[in-house]
């Protein structure tokens, strides 16, 4: 694994700006609200996983203002080489305000965007060692983006998603931790013992009874282990343990 350069992630000066204020500027150069993005905290365990992975090439599906887009080239630049390739074939509707964003921060010379869907980009590229979906939230169009970033992403490789609150994306993660070799990973600065919570003796519990035999036949999988025993955040990073070899016939209930 890579040496850890900086133990603290560093966020772009004009990135910075953009939380304090709560705007950014589109391509008229107009300040517009900033909304439905990733948080500050979001953005610096992005910035830190970069940093670690030191990725040569990466992606990430959706620009819209562009704030986890700063955060990732941030962390390209600190590195000193890596190439991001961005998709987002709705950037208009934002007004080109992830555009701007990156061309105001100077970060132009380390990404290559692409104002189009992820199946017209991914096939092109050689292999991945870093993705970032931020995009649709609709299940079976964010399992297209994982089954096609897979394909390419390498092992160690990790890719993120965000908005984990929603129940498509909380399904969509299930499917990859019980059919595909992934974990949550977290960037050794951002890693710590998992805390004692009021959930602890619950999850111990359904821990026994998913030891029953037979249960998982009687009991959904969201039944024996409900979303919150898991304790995922709400941009979770999963780390590819390796490629992929199942079986034809494999099937595991998620």
């Amino acid at each position: 694994m890579h040496e850890y350069i900086h133990p603290d992630p560093i966020l772009p000066p004009l990135l910075e700006e953009a939380f304090a204020t709560s705007t950014v500027f589109d391509s008229d150069g107009c300040s517009v609200p900033l909304d439905s993005n990733v948080s500050r905290e979001e953005a610096l365990l992005l910035n830190a996983a970069v940093r670690y992975l030191k990725p040569v090439t990466s992606i990430e599906i959706g620009l819209a203002k562009g704030v986890s887009a700063l955060a990732i080239l941030g962390a390209i630049k600190a590195n000193g080489f890596g190439c991001h390739t961005v998709c987002d074939p709705f950037q208009l509707d934002y007004g080109n305000a992830g555009i701007e964003m990156v061309r105001r921060a100077g970060l132009d010379p380390w990404w290559n965007f692409q104002r189009k869907y992820v199946e017209e980009v991914v096939p092109s590229i050689d292999a991945l060692q870093f993705a970032f979906v931020d995009a649709s939230h609709l299940f079976d169009l964010t399992l297209v983006e994982f089954v096609l970033i897979d394909k390419k992403l390498d092992e160690g490789g990790v890719i993120g998603f965000h908005d984990m609150w929603m129940p498509a994306l909380q399904k969509l993660l299930r499917f990859i931790l019980e059919n595909r070799e992934y974990e949550i990973w977290k960037p050794p600065a951002f890693d710590s013992a998992v805390r004692e919570s009021s959930l602890s003796v619950k999850n111990r519990v359904f821990k026994l009874i998913g030891q029953v035999p037979y249960v998982e036949k009687i009991l959904a999988p969201e039944a024996l282990v409900p979303w919150q025993g898991l304790n995922v955040p709400n941009l979770v990073l999963l780390r590819k343990i390796k490629h992929d070899n199942r079986d034809w016939q494999f099937f595991a209930k998620f």
